[in-house]
């Protein structure tokens, strides 16, 4: 069995060492890293110890590399430059680049929450190129698990916020509307709003398919009933489902923010009797949470919370 290579010395130690034979000063090592003179000389001590041979020469206070110090200073160079080309491999294995950040969402949020992030992330990162792309809920965590993502957008509820190694930040919340086009001749009069699961029961519904969170809130909704509405098609885009709505007398279950743009869409949204409500989270691994696109990214969606 090969015997297992041990480093003898620690990487943050060598650090130290190459800073103070590039610098020659213990006072630029000092201020580069962080800590006081006194450890800059410590380090340097421990590291002649760990190794176990000389690399200086004292004279007073002063240090002199002696040659055996450079012959160390060029391998932990060498050493230095291939670890940083490996982490950059692996990073971008993982599928985490320096150049873009790739944020999965769902389509009711290019209405107002997207237009808000490209804006206040690029004006902190304008180097980076901030990529979003639209899918069901389940898609989108699975490509995140997965490194296609590198953060996701969605709808949920208190139990997302329990997910294993992954940062769960709240953005917004919200509520439900029961929508009908403005032509549609199914409409609750005054005495039927808020919509009741028993009116939901009586319409012809069109939906999200299974795999988007608005659909599984649907089915929450109308859990309790004995007659189950009918569903006449199910669709994998909001916006397709919104405009399908002028078809005939459908109605539908959206996200009350999509109000704002009733008009253009030519929908009327009526409140719904539950007061079951949903929130939008931002959600990305645990591993990359001090990256400084995560950071900007994190700021924006903070600052719209605050926004609204």
């Amino acid at each position: 069995m090969p015997s297992r290579t041990v480093l003898p010395t620690t990487l943050k130690k060598l650090e130290v060492f190459s800073e103070f034979i590039k610098s020659g000063s213990v006072e630029i090592v000092a201020n580069s890293q962080c800590i006081n003179k006194l450890s800059v000389y410590r380090i340097l001590r421990e590291v002649e110890e760990d190794l176990g041979f000389k690399l200086f020469k004292r004279n007073g206070r002063r240090l002199e590399p002696l040659e055996s110090a450079s012959i160390l200073y060029e391998s932990v160079i060498q050493a230095s430059k291939s670890l940083t080309d490996g982490i950059a491999k692996a990073k971008a294995n993982s599928g985490l680049s320096d150049k873009q950040l790739n944020v999965g969402i769902v389509n009711s949020l290019s209405v107002d929450l997207v237009p808000y992030l490209i804006k206040s992330f690029n004006e902190r990162c304008q180097d980076i190129d901030l990529k979003f792309h639209s899918d069901s809920n389940d898609s989108l965590i699975y490509q995140m698990e997965n490194n296609k993502l590198d953060a996701i957008l969605i709808y949920g509820d208190d139990a997302i916020e329990k997910l294993a190694n992954m940062v769960v930040l709240k953005v917004i919340d919200d509520t439900l509307s029961f929508v009908t086009s403005t032509d549609s001749q199914s409409k609750p009069d005054a005495s039927q709003i808020p919509v009741g699961v028993k009116y939901l029961s009586e319409q012809k519904m069109l939906v999200l398919k299974q795999d988007f969170c608005l659909r599984k809130i649907y089915e929450q909704l109308i859990k309790s009933t004995t007659q189950k509405p009918k569903i006449y098609s199910e669709f994998s885009s909001i916006f397709s489902l919104s405009f399908s709505l002028r078809a005939d007398d459908y109605g539908t279950i959206l996200p009350s923010r999509l109000s704002s743009i009733a008009k253009q869409l030519g929908l009327n949204f009526y409140p719904l009797a539950s007061d079951k409500k949903y929130s939008i989270y931002l959600i990305f691994p645990r591993a990359i949470e001090k990256a400084f696109h995560m950071r900007s990214l994190v700021a924006a969606c903070r600052m719209y919370r605050l926004k609204d």
